[in-house]
């Protein structure tokens, strides 16, 4: 299969996605000032959580993350996915101004704002076009961070109903993971990150054990190489990164030749993308100084590190609530997915700092998605969150979508995505 690897426009990426509890005790204090000169983290391309960045530091990353992002479209290691000109422009019916939106667009950490609600936009916020040394807009591609892996679930619901895959129920049974933890469990439990694995990942949920580096640095039959004769340990929920590029490589070799196809038919015909939207790809790595039957190959290269427009993050989130709604077969693989979800360890509403990070206010968590918040619980909502803020929240009985992307953790989830959720009206 050949990799389309070229880029077009403006484009803003990080280097690996994280899990949603690497910086839990950082302080939740705002910089008391936006300007000073940038400060360079020891993570050339990302922000850390724990950071509060000033407005020049901002700039440079994401001129850091453009020299990233060419060094992977050089290296052949992104995948491309073209819109196919069937993008329909959003209706807009906006609200009066937010000054609390206005404020922390002008002077804190978000970069988008976007409140849909019966199906038009009624909020659009962006910073000012002078903040930054480049204006942020609608071509500027986001990472998805972590919202990636529920984007991806949701390609997996479109394998079981294009029958690629039987069901979510389905054993792993998938030569290049044979011996493995991973072998003969029940995708489920994959998706649910109930695979008894936390044995085997470590180093902020995105190396494998063994492995001396980034567990994107190799191909999945380099890991699957390490994770020989690992058996599943432990229960519970084990949320890691490593994981969700098993689920989504497991994809590739179940769709096999018509994996493009399947994400072409996700993308273009389902959401329909209006730009561009890339995913990095695992690296070719030879295993134990040789090629493996299966080196190269895309079941040894697909992950849930997607980049899309602010618009795009919404249209997806868009494609989802209305299967949800009009119980499509894909609608019926996002119930089962809430239906399937288990408890979420990480539900701390009234802790100290719980507000910086969306995930504190759900209970359960299921096929990638968190469900059940704090206030809301008798209530169809299903959520995403992704590093630093890259966020999707979604009222299914009432059509609302909350879509954030931001900079640095450093923000309210309350006031911007609960709230709006919960209330449908936007914080003064």
């Amino acid at each position: 299969m050949n990799l389309k690897t070229s880029v077009a426009g403006l484009l803003l990426i990080a280097s690996a996605a994280c899990s949603p509890s690497n910086a839990e005790n950082a302080s939740s204090t705002i910089a008391a000032a936006m300007d000073g000169p940038a400060v360079q983290y020891d993570n050339f391309s990302e922000i850390p959580e724990s950071a509060r960045p000033n407005n020049a530091t901002i700039s440079l990353y994401e001129e850091n993350r453009r020299t990233f992002l060419r060094r992977l479209i050089s290296g052949g290691n992104a995948y491309r996915i073209r819109p196919a000109g069937n993008a329909m422009p959003f209706r807009r019916d906006l609200l009066p101004e937010s000054a609390t939106i206005k404020r922390e667009l002008s002077e804190g950490y978000l970069l988008s704002y976007l409140y849909y609600e019966n199906g038009s936009i009624r909020y659009d916020g962006l910073p000012p076009r002078d903040r930054f040394s480049r204006p942020v807009d609608n071509d500027t591609l986001f990472f998805t961070h972590s919202t990636g892996k529920s984007i991806f679930s949701y390609i997996v619901g479109h394998a079981i109903c294009e029958g690629y895959i039987s069901s979510a129920d389905e054993t792993i049974d998938w030569p290049l993971m044979a011996n493995t933890v991973y072998d003969g469990q029940s995708l489920q439990d994959l998706l649910n990150m109930s695979a008894g694995d936390s044995h085997v990942v470590t180093n902020g949920a995105s190396r494998v054990v063994g492995a001396g580096t980034h567990h994107r640095d190799m191909g999945i039959d380099t890991i699957a190489n390490y994770l020989q004769g690992t058996e599943r340990s432990g229960g519970g929920v084990f949320y890691n990164n490593v994981l969700t590029d098993i689920i989504a490589s497991y994809v590739a070799y179940r769709a096999g030749d018509n994996y493009e196809r399947l994400l072409r038919r996700v993308f273009q015909d389902k959401i329909h993308i209006g730009n561009d939207v890339y995913f990095e790809l695992h690296r070719r790595t030879p295993t134990e100084g040789r090629q493996s039957p299966y080196y190269g190959q895309l079941q040894t290269r697909a992950s849930y590190s997607f980049l899309m427009t602010r618009e795009d993050f919404l249209r997806v989130a868009v494609a989802m609530m209305q299967d949800y709604q009009q119980q499509t077969c894909v609608g019926q693989y996002l119930r089962n997915a809430q239906n399937q979800a288990v408890r979420w360890p990480k539900y701390r509403p009234g802790n100290d700092n719980a507000q910086l990070w969306l995930h504190n206010y759900a209970a359960d968590y299921g096929s990638q998605f968190y469900f059940d918040f704090h206030g809301m619980r008798s209530r169809n909502i299903i959520a995403t969150e992704g590093y630093n803020g890259q966020n999707i929240m979604i009222d299914l009985d009432n059509s609302r979508i909350v879509v954030t992307n931001s900079a640095a953790t450093g923000w309210d989830q309350r006031t911007f995505v609960l709230n709006v959720i919960r209330d449908g009206e936007l914080p003064r």
